[in-house]
């Protein structure tokens, strides 16, 4: 009798799933991102990563989230720990990111991506400034040899190719 072994599945956004950055936070030393799945079906996170675009900073999820509907992940960064308000407590799950300050404190741009590497949603604060010609292009996730690195989309949707 052969044995049997579980394999994590990394996937892209399911149909019926909603992944959304609702908010970014970065109150000096009190920091976070909200991410938050408005949608119908629960969402495997394994293979995910928020990442600061201006920073370069990246947070891998971990194999074992899965984002139902309506629960909201606090991606905490800084050196205060987040306090949930009463409405929150129910659907909320804290996620430790680093100690260390990621958000640029004048403005910053979230971009969530799914294990293929595909942008699924973006959120720049204060506001949103075009910083040049490639500041609002989609943006591609490579996973290298060297780690993460964001690259422009150059590629029509319809010429896609998966990535690892």
């Amino acid at each position: 009798m052969s044995e049997r072994t579980s394999q994590v599945v990394r996937m892209g956004q399911l149909k019926g799933a909603k992944i959304k950055i609702k908010e970014v936070k970065n109150d000096g030393l009190h920091e976070y991102a909200t991410i938050v799945n408005r949608g119908t079906v629960p969402q495997p996170m394994s293979g995910w990563v928020l990442a600061s675009l201006r920073g370069q900073a990246f947070y891998p999820f971990t194999d074992d989230l899965i984002l139902e509907p309506g629960l909201i992940v606090k991606v905490q960064s800084g050196q205060l720990e987040p306090k949930a308000t009463q409405a929150e407590r129910g659907a909320l799950k804290n996620l430790l990111w680093t100690i260390g300050q990621v958000w640029n404190n004048h403005s910053d741009t979230a971009i969530l991506f799914d294990a293929n590497g595909l942008e699924v949603d973006r959120l720049s604060y204060p506001y949103e400034r075009v910083m040049g010609s490639s500041a609002n292009r989609r943006k591609i996730l490579i996973d290298g040899d060297g780690g993460f690195e964001i690259v422009n989309d150059a590629l029509p949707r319809s010429k896609k190719v998966t990535r690892k």
